[in-house]
């Protein structure tokens, strides 16, 4: 087979409207994004003079760095911790309509592989180390971005959103993965609503979020194991719940309403709407800036665009992105760099963006044989896990 690589994207090489890749926005819809020290093209992700980011291949015949599951997948996280030994650890979980779904953890282990020039490269493997059942399909996964795994033995923890919140345990030494504790997403009735999303808080991480069909967010303490809060967050479904970042109080939620809403859970009286178009379309999903407690990001249904937002200058979009050419399926911020977001979509396509406001080289591009469902980051920043069907592959940064 072909290798596939991450090459410079020359048709959104520039950050102008002309360039048919970004849409800042105009004069009062807000300010640009600040310029960062942390560029795209830095040295945190290894940029060669070219730019340039390749996934590697051992041979045309087998694929390195690629991990297949006898399902088709979705729901994918690459852990955040360093803690852990080589590359750390990357979950998945099965997507199919019958009771038999599947979460599968792979260890990344560092390789060497050797290219065509005999020049020796760094790549990894990914070695299924454990594996549960999940009768419902995972809406999302996500490991404890705070976990101490690999000291004295420790176990890691990983949350599931799907028919219930699921908190499962990963022991490192034993290679085993079971589950500690499932919680309802109940209302007043005795129905159980099924879960959208959830995202486990990076400061304090005995709390997790959930988003719901029924309309509501939930705030779960895990030391406890019950609802600390539960408010109604937007008139129909919520398909995603984020925290700021740096923030134990402060959310952002999207969904079938088609607006954004931020909330404080200090004050619960009102929300924040910070972006509600005209006869909006669903939003699907939203990512938060791990560096920046003001930008998100968001897409609709069935659109390739994707919206930055900044929370100080409601109301537009400071930055849309626009160079895939198909519906956009997912969005994440790098982990490590404020300015940089990494977008997925059905033209198989896994896109870099630097979101800076005066860079001129800003995209790296990775295709697959397929629609790209899902993307993850590790815990640096140079290498993204991409699903595709019934597999994930790592694809590195350089």
């Amino acid at each position: 087979m072909a290798q596939p690589s991450l090459t410079k994207r020359s048709s959104f090489s520039v950050l102008t409207q002309s360039s048919g890749g970004v849409r800042t926005s105009g004069p009062g819809s807000g300010p640009a994004i600040a310029s960062s020290s942390n560029t795209l093209l830095g040295p945190a992700l290894g940029a060669n003079s070219s730019g340039s980011a390749t996934m590697l291949h051992s041979s045309t015949s087998r694929r390195s760095a690629y991990f297949e599951s006898h399902w088709p997948l979705y729901a994918v996280d690459w852990s955040k911790s360093v803690y852990q030994r080589g590359l750390g650890r990357i979950a998945v979980a099965t997507c199919t309509e019958d009771s038999s779904n599947r979460i599968q953890i792979m260890q990344a282990v560092p390789v060497s592989e050797q290219q065509q020039s005999g020049q020796q490269v760094p790549s990894l493997e990914l070695h299924k180390v454990a594996e549960a059942g999940h009768s419902y399909p995972c809406t999302r996964l996500l490991w404890d971005p705070l976990s101490r795994s690999m000291i004295s033995g420790g176990v890691e923890r990983l949350a599931t959103a799907g028919d219930f919140l699921r908190i499962w345990e990963y022991n490192p030494e034993t290679m085993s993965l079971r589950q500690r504790s499932l919680l309802a997403n109940k209302t007043k009735s005795d129905y159980t609503a099924p879960l959208t999303s959830l995202d486990w808080n990076s400061t304090d991480n005995s709390l997790v979020i959930t988003s719901s069909i029924d309309t509501t967010c939930t705030i779960w303490d895990l030391n406890t194991s019950i609802a600390k809060t539960q408010l109604i967050a937007h008139d129909k479904e919520v398909f995603d719940a984020r925290f700021t970042a740096g923030n134990v109080d402060v959310f952002a939620s999207v969904g079938a309403d088609g607006s954004v809403r931020v909330f404080d859970l200090r004050s619960l009286e009102h929300s924040t709407i910070i972006y509600e178009p005209v006869s909006p379309p669903p939003l699907l999903r939203i990512s938060t800036n791990s560096r920046d407690p003001n930008l998100l990001a968001t897409f609709s249904v069935d659109s390739n665009v994707v919206h930055v937002l900044d929370i100080r200058s409601p109301g537009s979009a400071v930055v849309e992105l626009d160079a895939h050419v198909a519906n956009v399926n997912a969005v994440e911020w790098a982990p490590q760099q404020r300015n940089v977001l990494a977008t997925a979509a059905d033209d198989c396509q896994v896109l870099v963006w630097d979101v800076s406001a005066n860079r001129s080289d800003i995209g790296l591009a990775y295709t697959e044989n397929a629609e790209v469902n899902n993307i993850t980051w590790n815990g640096t920043g140079d290498w993204i896990g991409a699903v595709a069907g019934r597999g994930v592959q790592a694809v590195r940064l350089q």
